[in-house]
């Protein structure tokens, strides 16, 4: 059974605790974040998006207790004052959002974890970038990156084309619900779109998981990259890929292929396949990378295919992680 930690218990650190507690491979032993407590305790019950916990969560002094499962506390803002060296963590989910390049990671590393798994892209270039199921082998280091709920959708997509069909350039759309970067009502921001609110408008903004991609898959850097628009909605994601081919091929070979590797060893876990004709709120708590909408494959010309992807933004790119946790760590 590894043992893990989780500092940082925004979306993805709550998403991580439920799902850790639910794998009996897994032993969740501590948790960071300079929220209280009883906030956390608060907000892991109850969630907008996925809706109510259905564990019993209660606060006993400085330990979350979710069911039978006694759960410690921290409340330290540097990573390297965490007891992992005590507790004997082997793996701690870094999803804070803030400790993401290679040095501030490291600190986890000194307080004892053996490894540490970035929530989201980093900027280290010494920080592997994977993606479980297109390049899982390269999780092996002391730290490393899963990139972000994008990037697990997208690049499944662009790995199997590729191998199947071969992929000359392609350009991505993220149709992408509000996260805590949106603002409720217009305000001033850096990025001058997002600060318009979330509630009322699509705002098209940008989005690093084509690079991130191509940390995954290097063979494809300078020929893929894209965008997002961001929707008023509270989850659930959809990601409009089009794509320029080595060969002719057809909607009925795309959907072949796309159905094939589904049942896959390798992708039967992170993508699946519908042709029902679902929507948005089809998909919540869907642990997939990629439900790959079959019903909107396109082809024009032999060569040129747009293939459409949805995910839940949150849940299903945290159980990418897991798997990751799971297989190579």
């Amino acid at each position: 059974m590894k043992k893990i930690a989780i500092n940082g218990m925004g979306r993805i650190g709550r998403a991580s605790l439920k799902i850790i507690l639910d794998n009996p491979e897994l032993e969740l032993v501590g948790v960071n974040d300079i929220a209280p407590i009883e906030n956390i305790a608060y907000l892991l019950k109850y969630d907008s998006a996925h809706g109510i916990f259905e564990k019993e969560i209660t606060v006993k002094g400085e330990t979350l207790i979710v069911g039978d499962k006694h759960i410690p506390f921290f409340s330290y803002r540097n990573p390297a004052d965490l007891p992992w060296k005590e507790l004997d963590v082997e793996v701690v989910i870094e999803s804070t959002g803030v400790f993401t390049n290679e040095e501030d990671a490291q600190k986890h590393v000194d307080a004892g974890a053996k490894v540490v798994v970035i929530s989201g892209p980093t900027s280290s270039g010494g920080v592997p970038t994977v993606v479980h199921g297109v390049n899982t082998k390269d999780g092996s280091s002391t730290i490393f990156s899963c990139a972000s709920c994008t990037t697990n959708n997208i690049s499944p997509v662009i790995e199997i084309l590729g191998r199947n069909i071969g992929v000359k350039k392609a350009i991505m759309t993220t149709i992408h619900a509000n996260t805590s970067s949106n603002k409720m009502v217009d305000a001033p921001s850096k990025k001058t779109r997002m600060g318009r609110s979330g509630l009322n408008n699509l705002i098209p903004t940008t989005t690093g998981a084509a690079t991130a991609t191509t940390k995954a898959m290097p063979q494809y850097a300078g020929r893929f990259d894209g965008m997002a628009i961001r929707v008023p909605i509270a989850i659930g994601s959809v990601s409009d890929i089009t794509i320029v081919t080595d060969r002719k091929t057809s909607v009925a070979e795309i959907n072949e292929i796309f159905t094939k590797e589904a049942a896959s060893s390798r992708y039967s876990e992170v993508i699946r396949v519908s042709n029902d004709p679902i929507v948005s709120s089809d998909i919540i708590k869907d642990p997939h990378a990629a439900i790959i909408d079959l019903e909107m494959t396109k082809v024009v010309d032999g060569d040129l295919v747009k293939v459409l992807a949805w995910y839940d933004n949150e849940w299903g790119f945290t159980n990418q992680m897991i798997r990751q946790i799971l297989e190579n760590v």
